[in-house]
């Protein structure tokens, strides 16, 4: 198997912070007090580059005090994703499934994307991880259903098979996501690591990576905040760099087979 990182999620453990129930918040509604964590999670019409994972998750916990907002406890498992908390990220976003289930649809993608880093966690304890990597594979399947034309969950349902050594199993899916978006630089460095891991002996894989790359370099710091949302915007710009960097290793390896 060919070691390549696909993509690269930058979980930024905030620091300390404590919000108490003051007069303020208590007055404010559970809508006006999810709005608040959206607005330290850089999310809203009122987003500003403003990113505090604490203060974010402590103002969707008052809300869910008060009712509970439609997406509140998605944010919170999100959250819990990007700290590295993946076991009590998938109880959030169970329950998440549990109260509104195919109302909120991209609850599918998380659990897909939590259970794959779980696994990955599992392998690197020496355990197994069979089980979390059939969890993510049916997540982003399901999440595929209602949005099949989209690119990531297509190009992350790969990555799945890719990290288990399914290398014919990508190939369908890759196929129809470049017919769909063939400029995306997400799907043509998957495609062509489909290739690489299939047909290495053609060389048909470099010059995707090589379309990839440049595709890649067309991207700005905005491009790559609206692909990961979740992320810290400080750290935009060091993702946009390590991707494109993948890409180059990735050319490198096919160019030398």
């Amino acid at each position: 198997m060919y070691g390549a990182i696909i993509f690269v999620m930058l979980c930024m453990v905030s620091g300390f912070f404590y919000i108490s129930t003051s007069t303020s918040s208590a007055l404010l509604s559970s809508d006006e007090l999810f709005e608040k964590g959206q607005y330290y999670f850089n999310h809203g019409d009122d987003k500003d580059g403003s990113y505090d994972l604490e203060k974010a998750a402590a103002f969707y916990r008052l809300a869910l005090e008060k009712d509970t907002p439609l997406m509140a406890w998605y944010q919170l498992g999100r959250i819990d994703f990007l700290k590295g908390k993946f076991d009590p990220a998938i109880v959030k976003l169970h329950k998440q499934e549990e109260l509104y289930g195919d109302q909120t649809p991209r609850v599918y993608y998380m659990l897909g994307l939590t259970y794959a880093y779980t696994a990955i966690q599992k392998e690197k304890q020496g355990e197994n991880s069979d089980t979390f990597w059939q969890d993510a594979e049916e997540n982003f399947i399901k999440y595929i259903s209602f949005v099949d034309t989209a690119p990531w969950p297509a190009v992350d349902l790969a990555w799945v098979y890719f990290m288990q050594g399914k290398f014919e199993d990508m190939k369908p899916v890759m196929e129809k996501s470049l017919e769909l978006h063939p400029d995306n630089p997400w799907v043509l460095n998957m495609y062509a690591l489909t290739l690489l891991n299939l047909e290495p002996e053609t060389r048909e894989a470099s010059a995707y990576f090589l379309k990839a790359k440049n595709e890649a370099l067309k991207l700005t710091v905005d491009d790559w905040g609206n692909v990961y949302p979740g992320n810290n915007p400080q750290h935009w710009q060091q993702g946009l760099n390590e991707f494109i960097t993948t890409i180059d290793k990735n050319l490198l390896i096919a160019r030398s087979e």
